[in-house]
């Protein structure tokens, strides 16, 4: 229990886990503001979500629901990659073992 306390109290893993917090808060709310966006939108231009897709039989409001699921896709590993950098730059390294 005390190596689990000693790494806890760290303040470069305290920085860790406060970096990492900022990051899965921003792109949630970007995600969130994607998701409402896409919603709202529905609301006062449904004639526009139901056009075809340049030609095709795909509407609009298809497309771009695609378009949100790719962003959410795109936005976590993006995370993955930025926090596997953050630890990789072993930032608590100086603790002892």
């Amino acid at each position: 229990m005390d190596a689990e306390q000693n790494i806890a109290d760290d303040p470069a893993f305290q920085q860790l886990l406060a970096t990492r917090s900022r990051i899965r808060w921003g792109f949630s709310f970007i995600v969130i503001g994607a998701y409402l966006g896409y919603g709202v939108a529905g609301l006062y231009f449904s004639e526009s979500y139901a056009t075809p897709f340049f030609g095709s039989s795909m509407p609009w409001g298809l497309v771009m629901g695609f378009c949100i699921i790719a962003l959410s896709v795109a936005l976590s590993i993006i995370y993955v990659r930025i926090i596997g950098r953050l630890e990789a730059k072993n930032l608590f390294a100086g603790r002892p073992n």
